[in-house]
């Protein structure tokens, strides 16, 4: 014993010695103690020494009574027994286990415990552990008792290492009952796979009977249908036989006319004034006859169409030949030559070979080759299918291609009583098909009346009736009088003839500049103009200086937001309408000056381009188009380019599209956009730097937006095209004069085919240019070719276009363009690039953010679903990896909240403190009352219990169990964590540390201010007695938020709070940087240079997340102008009473870390506890350090090394320090 005490005492000496060491060296403010050891007497420490003895001889008769009630309990647990019995032998087993435990702790406070009573005291509360958690797991369980399972469950606890002091020689058996219970879940596995595969028969044999049963339903259609369709023969037969009795007794009564004798007078008789000649029926008859063999002689000869193998037309080219040629009384060989000439493509090539007879025989054959491949029902209705399959979504303001699709409708229902397979398109669900097609305000419309038809009792309409709708639509929509379309297009002719009347005039213009009198009279009737900016009236808008101070890109902001032109900054036209352009003081570019890019080249813009033209070619002043002067040629270029009429919009608004020109130029690596056209589609724009090298060699670094989104469709078509990123630039640089038109085409004859597709010359402008990185866009379709001087004509997806001289036989001009640019996007510099450089040589570990699949998924049904709801909360739903279908868990709820009713009848302030917490949640609305059943599958069953912060003793929490398992799940294993969205807390404390002016505040109850919506809400249900009246029965209730407990809820509750910033990104940018970068969880901290922006970001703060429901509250500052401002209401609560001067020193928690308000710095203030000399004991007084910033890394670098000593020589983690370590 003597020996034991001493080598106590030596440990303890160690430990001390090590812990002064760091403290000393770490200057932590230890508590000041005297220096005079204190020794004791021999007698306290023989008294010592025997009380140690009576504590360790008590806790060993402790330890073994708690062996006998725990192999009682494990014999117990083998059968089936109630729940108050399982509870009253856990708490009897807990209990034995707590007084060994707290016995050993007073043992170790005194001498350091021996090996052997240590590793009792860990098997006691192993085994504890192992016995309750089955204890837990019975009172859960929902299902039957099944003592098999029981008893494999209890014998593997045996297997632990630490079960044989316990258990003794029942785990030395467990040998011999492994292969019994491997025998039993070999059986138990077996029995499962013959339920399921009697499961699986019965489910086939059902199969089986219902597909017999639907069949025969088929059959008995099929004969009902054929006799119906007999009846109908039947009718047309005896319709035509009808028809034909009649015209046989027309034919009859006019052959008894024509025989009826007549009577001829004598020659000889006198004719007298009266005598009246016989009726001139006869004649007239005959000259009407003659008169209507001449019309029809006159009439051209009518012809069949030209078969090409479209099995559409088959039918209908059939009849007309069958009716033209074939009933003709002509020969056999006459009849193949006919056949031939009304034939191509493969048509034609499914003939060859007949061609070289010219019998009978060869004719029928032909006629069988046809009627095989392209007469077949099911052959016509494949190819009517196919084609409404392949018809392209008509656009809401295509007009003319729903009118297209409505013709084709109209010919499928006209073909339906020919072709029998056609019938399929009467069916529902081919109708959704055809609906998928037409514009979305049509759809609409049909579904209303397809819905009140099904109100009304009707069946579901058939495709004729819907193909007369669609063709009823397409007539208002192509009406040339009423329509939007007519309305739209001859208002926006009109204005654009006007705006052309100064532009489109070839004539020479001068620019003349006139003062007017400041004294004139007011008589004029016109009041002076004021700026818009400064509102003075001594000055407009383009010589306001306190316009020209503001940035260009504000200044641009303000012009467009304003609809001001930016060739005059006026309002009512834009700039390409603009006749009053100003002249750039710095430039000489038509810009006003106070728009002045320094960093654009003028030679980039379309008058800089063209003076870079006239340089190269030395032409004459006089015949260069000179843009900037408005002076062009007397006589017109004759060359033609790719340049096209299209349509560009944004993918996310397809329905707001503008009429551009775009320049298809193959010598460029990139796209770019007029920017007034990017304005006008009011697409989002990123800035950026482009460097551009051009055909001289040049690299220019111009100012630039990059646009995302973009996309174009032909003039006349409705397929789109998706752009790549383009780039916006003042000016397209292209020539009016070198656009295409019907007229270019027309003027050669090899490219009058096409005329008619290319387009007349539109009144916009070239806004748009496509490179090769785009190749869809410049793809050839199709090319027609002259002779080596001729101009050819190139077919895109974006329509026809006419390349080369445009006018046989003219001079060319002398003005010319080329586009070639290429394109490189500058990388932006940012100070973290300087500091990663900096670092490159120190840096050995990559942080890579690594985003899963099922992240993509959170961030998708998150983006996709969240929204403001009335209460002015977001609301966003459970993020689930698929919807679930759960068990129902009622049960386990009832059980977990009967183990609570126990508890609370022994700890009353345990009680109290959980009711006052779920009556606030429910005085607040986050918690509703549940009166009706949910649906089966869609509902779930939380326990919850409280805990304790131990840093607030005083404050419970209410945690809801979400990872409680019943049937195998628990709603956990269905939810979606997301990805990390936590700010890095190393950043958010070193922006805290940035300025001089610091301050701190808090979400209130973050979790519970982002809502859950209706349909998801059964699945957050939970029993509760009303009012905390344990007496009564639980009621249902369920949470409207998103709850602690849930591994979804840090997750959305993060991605919130950055949607709101970024909501607010564009009213406070600087402010919404705040809530998005300076928040870690619910905590903000940050700081400012001075007070006044600290008390607007504090304000503005508060602002952006009152919009969202949220309330920042707990303020604290180290500036008491700052803190002031602030209401007391949101103040922390220790500041709302304390006095703000700050006369004593205030210490506050900055996630985590001690700060001291009043000097501004951070605190460390440890409290070392008595650890043992060992390595688990070192390493819990290095760990109890919290300092994510290393300020302590030097002192607490002492005890690491000790650590990384003890781990070299392989020490065991309850070994005492080595002799070689104890003095450092």
């Amino acid at each position: 014993m003597d020996d034991l005490k001493e080598q106590g005492g030596s440990n303890e000496r160690h430990v001390s010695e090590v812990q002064h060491k760091i403290a000393e060296e770490g200057e932590l403010a230890l508590p000041r103690r005297t220096e005079r050891q204190s020794k004791l007497t021999p007698k306290m420490q023989a008294y010592q020494t025997e009380e140690i003895d009576k504590k360790e001889k008590r806790l060993l008769s402790l330890y073994e009574q708690w062996k006998i009630k725990i192999r009682k309990a494990r014999e117990t647990l083998k059968e089936d027994i109630s729940e108050s019995e399982l509870a009253n032998m856990a708490d009897e087993v807990e209990n034995g286990m707590k007084e060994i435990v707290k016995l050993y702790h007073e043992i170790r406070e005194r001498v350091p415990p021996s090996t052997e009573l240590r590793r009792k005291v860990d098997a006691c509360e192993a085994v504890t552990r192992d016995i309750l958690k089955i204890v837990l797991e019975r009172l859960s369980m929902t299902g039957e008792f099944v003592e098999e399972d029981a008893r494999l469950h209890l014998h593997q606890l045996l297997t632990h290492e630490y079960a044989y002091s316990v258990y003794g020689t029942a785990s030395r058996s467990q040998a011999s009952h492994n292969s019994e219970s491997s025998i039993v879940a070999k059986r138990a596995e077996v029995a499962a796979e013959l339920a399921a595969k009697e499961v699986q028969y019965r489910t086939m044999q059902e199969e089986i009977k219902q597909k017999e049963k639907i069949r025969l339903m088929e059959e008995q259609y099929k004969r009902e249908r054929e006799i119906q369709c007999a009846n109908l023969q039947r009718l047309q037969v005896e319709k035509e036989m009808e028809a034909a009795r009649a015209k046989l007794e027309v034919y009859e009564r006019e052959i008894k006319q024509e025989n009826v004798p007549q009577i001829i007078q004598p020659n000889d008789r006198p004719s007298t004034l009266n005598d009246s000649s016989a009726p001139p029926t006869d004649l007239s008859l005959l000259a009407h006859a003659i008169q209507e063999s001449i019309a029809a002689n006159s009439l051209p000869i009518p012809t069949p169409s030209v078969f090409s193998g479209d099995p559409i037309h088959y039918i209908e080219w059939r009849a007309s030949f069958q009716s033209l040629i074939d009933k003709k009384n002509i020969s056999s060989a006459d009849k193949l030559y006919y056949l031939k000439k009304y034939v191509s493509g493969s048509a034609q090539k499914c003939l060859e070979g007949t061609f070289y007879r010219n019998d009978e025989e060869a004719y029928r054959d032909g006629w069988n080759k046809l009627n095989r491949r392209y007469g077949q029902p099911f052959v016509i209705q494949r190819a009517f299918r196919d084609k409404l399959s392949k018809w392209p979504k008509i656009q809401a303001k295509d007009a003319e291609g729903l009118r297209a699709f409505s013709d084709f409708l109209n010919a499928c229902s006209q073909a339906m009583p020919h072709v029998k397979g056609l019938e399929v398109l009467n069916d529902c669900e081919e109708n959704q098909k055809l609906m998928l097609k037409v514009p979305d305000w049509l759809a609409a419309s049909w579904n209303r009346k397809v819905t009140v038809a099904l109100i009304d009792g009707e069946d579901f309409p058939t495709f004729k009736e819907f193909a007369d709708f669609v063709s009823v639509e397409a007539e208002i929509a192509c009406n040339p009088v009423t329509s939007l379309h007519a309305l739209h297009s001859s208002y926006s002719f009109k204005e654009r003839k006007d705006a052309r009347e100064f532009k489109g005039t070839k004539a020479n213009v001068f620019s003349i500049q006139t003062a007017s009198n400041n004294n004139s009279s007011p008589s004029n009737g016109k009041a002076k103009p004021r700026c818009m900016w400064c509102k003075r009236d001594d000055h407009q808008l383009p010589k306001c200086l306190h316009f020209r101070e503001q940035s260009l890109t504000d200044k641009r902001t303000y012009v467009r937001e304003n609809n001001l032109c930016y060739g005059c900054l006026k309002q009512g036209h834009n700039a390409k309408e603009c006749r009053h352009r100003q002249i750039c003081d710095t430039c000489k570019g038509r810009h006003p000056t106070c728009l002045h890019d320094e960093n654009y080249k003028a030679s980039m813009g379309r008058e800089g381009h063209l003076s870079l033209i006239k340089k190269l070619s030395n032409a004459p002043e006089e015949s260069t188009a000179a843009t900037a002067l408005n002076v062009t040629r007397g006589d017109q270029s004759c060359i033609t380019s790719m340049i096209v009429p299209v349509w560009v919009s944004v993918a996310t608004d397809p329905d707001k599209e503008q009429l551009i020109y775009a320049l298809l130029d193959t010598q460029s690596d990139s796209t770019f956009i007029d920017k007034e056209t990017s304005y006008k589609l009011q697409v989002d724009t990123i800035p950026v730097k482009l460097k551009l090298t051009t055909m001289l060699g040049e690299n220019i670094i111009v100012q630039s937006e990059r646009v995302l989104g973009l996309r174009v469709r032909g003039y006349n078509s409705c397929v789109h095209i998706d752009l790549p990123p383009a780039y916006t630039k003042d000016c397209i640089p292209g020539n009016r004069e070198h656009i295409p038109t019907h007229n270019t085409a027309r003027s050669w004859p090899h490219l009058r085919a096409i005329a008619e597709k290319v387009p007349p010359l539109l009144s916009c402008e070239i806004g748009l240019l496509i490179g090769y990185n785009c190749p869809r866009a410049l793809t050839p379709r199709q090319v027609l070719t002259g002779k080596d001087s001729e101009p050819y004509a190139i077919c895109t997806d974006l329509g026809w276009s006419v390349v080369g001289s445009a006018v046989p036989s003219m001079d060319r001009g002398d003005v010319g363009l080329c586009h070639k640019v290429m394109v490189k996007e500058l990388p932006s510099v940012t100070p973290m690039d300087v500091l990663g450089a900096l670092e490159s040589d120190f840096k050995d570990v990559k942080d890579h953010k690594v985003v899963s699949q099922e992240d993509l998924l959170f961030l998708d049904i998150l983006k996709g679903s969240i929204k403001k709801n009335e209460q002015g909360h977001y609301e966003m739903p459970l993020p689930f990896r698929q919807r679930p279908r759960l068990p129902d868990n009622r049960k386990l709820a009832e059980k977990r909240l009967d183990h609570l009713r126990r508890k609370f009848s022994k700890e009353e302030k345990y009680k109290a403190d959980y009711t006052t917490y779920i009556n606030e949640i429910i005085e607040r609305g986050d918690v509703e009352q549940v009166l009706e059943k949910g649906t089966l599958g869609e509902q779930w069953y939380i326990p919850h219990h409280g805990i304790y912060n131990p840093k607030k003793p005083d404050k419970l929490r209410v945690v809801f169990d979400c990872s409680a398992r019943c049937g195998g799940t628990s709603l956990n294993d269905h939810l979606l964590p997301g990805p990390v969205l936590i700010n890095n807390l190393t950043g958010v404390l070193l922006r805290f540390r940035q300025h001089p002016i610091a301050f701190i505040c808090d979400i209130e109850k973050m979790f519970h201010q982002f809502h859950i919506p209706e349909q998801d809400r059964d699945y957050l249900r939970f029993l509760w007695w009303k009012d905390g009246d344990v007496s009564i029965q639980p009621q249902d209730y369920r949470l409207k938020v998103h709850l602690f407990g849930a591994v979804s809820s840090p997750g959305c509750a993060n991605y919130a709070l950055k949607y709101l910033a970024k909501e607010n990104e564009l009213l406070l940018p600087v402010r919404s940087q705040f809530v998005a970068r300076d928040f870690y969880v619910d905590d903000g901290v940050t700081s400012a240079d001075t007070e006044e922006k600290a008390i607007r970001m504090a304000q503005e703060a508060r602002e952006i997340c009152a919009k969202g429901g949220l309330r920042l509250h707990k303020f604290i500052s180290n500036s008491q102008t700052v803190l002031q401002s602030i209401p007391s209401s949101e103040r922390a609560t220790d500041t709302k009473t304390k006095d703000l001067t700050f006369s004593d020193t205030q210490v506050e928690r900055a996630l985590g870390i001690q700060w001291s308000v009043e000097e501004d710095s951070f605190r460390f203030n440890n409290t070392l506890t008595n650890q043992p000399g060992t390595r688990r004991g070192i390493l819990a007084t290095v760990a109890s350090v919290f300092d994510p910033l290393g300020f302590l890394a030097p002192y607490v670098l002492t005890g690491k090394k000790i650590l990384q000593e003890m781990c070299r020589q392989g020490v065991d983690w309850d070994e005492h320090l080595p002799d070689m370590l104890k003095p450092r």
